[in-house]
């Protein structure tokens, strides 16, 4: 994605962010840099100038399996304009599932007419706490063994291959409790990738925190995306080395991330876990640092 296209996804993102919305400046920034783990999309759609809306599609390789699209449509777009952005997504796939906000009742019902249904899971929420106070965390930033800081520019290369420990593709499966064949690849995340976040406007090095165990291993890791018109900090994403886990450590720098996103001016915080059974445990982690749900995000499929 140009730098360009970034800029003005970012601002039509902006321009419309509550809490309630899907995508936040930070999985904007975060997804151009493809550090989600996606591919480049198959196709990409735009709408307005400025821009009102965008979409990206990645086409399905089996007849019997829909394409997938992420699509943001900014409140401002009227029904006119929301149905025929569908309408040129179903030209494109007839066959299609798209995640969106179950809050957003103008577009459910346009896909709806278009014969859209709501699939079981994946689904998410959006979890959202005020920054006002933070007194009701207490100590939860301390770590035992380990210290908290940001991240170092000569320590690209730790950070990256701790990314890829903690989002290995077979450790992703063991959480999802799906079976392990052996054969898994190891994680798309590299040091290009990372070029890329570190280049994205809204990357913040203060909000790039790693926790450093006392033999200097790097063991989890937080990254914090500061929306700065808005005051809201998103989480995306947080990862803790399997070697380290079960101490905290993913709590402990959230906590600090509150904090530190709080002294650089946030108000709020918003984190997108997986709200249906699949993989519930980052829910709980988030929902223990005070953080309740205000909107879900489910997908719809044709």
């Amino acid at each position: 994605m140009s730098g360009s296209d970034l800029g003005e996804r970012l601002a039509c993102v902006r321009r419309s962010w509550n809490p309630r919305q899907r995508l936040h400046v930070g999985n904007v920034a975060w997804a151009g840099a493809r550090g989600d783990g996606s591919p480049v999309p198959d196709a990409t759609l735009t709408w307005g100038d400025p821009l009102l809306g965008f979409a990206d599609v990645w086409l399905s390789g089996a007849s019997d399996q829909p394409a997938q699209a992420s699509l943001h449509l900014g409140p401002d777009t009227t029904p006119t304009q929301r149905a025929a952005a569908v309408d040129e997504l179903l030209h494109l796939a007839p066959r299609l599932t798209v995640e969106v906000s179950d809050q957003d009742t103008a577009l459910t019902a346009v896909l709806a007419e278009r014969g859209f249904h709501r699939a079981e899971r994946p689904w998410f929420v959006q979890l959202w706490r005020s920054l006002a106070d933070l007194s009701d965390l207490g100590t939860r930033a301390d770590a035992p063994d380990y210290m908290i800081r940001p991240v170092r520019e000569d320590e690209l290369t730790e950070r990256v291959e701790l990314h890829r420990r903690c989002w290995a593709p077979a450790r992703i499966k063991t959480m999802l409790g799906l079976p392990v064949t052996g054969d898994e690849p190891g994680s798309s995340y590299s040091v290009d990738k990372h070029r890329a976040v570190l280049a994205s406007p809204v990357y913040r090095p203060e909000l790039d925190l790693v926790a450093v165990a006392a033999d200097g291993t790097f063991a989890a890791f937080g990254l914090g995306w500061l929306d700065v018109d808005s005051g809201s900090v998103l989480f995306e994403p947080v990862g803790t080395d399997p070697e380290h886990g079960r101490r905290g450590l993913a709590g402990a720098l959230c906590t600090r991330m509150l904090q530190v996103a709080r002294d650089l001016g946030a108000n709020q915080a918003i984190v997108g876990p997986r709200g249906d059974g699949g993989y519930p445990v980052p829910r709980r982690l988030y929902t223990g640092l005070g953080m309740h749900e205000v909107a879900r995000f489910v997908p719809m499929t044709r």
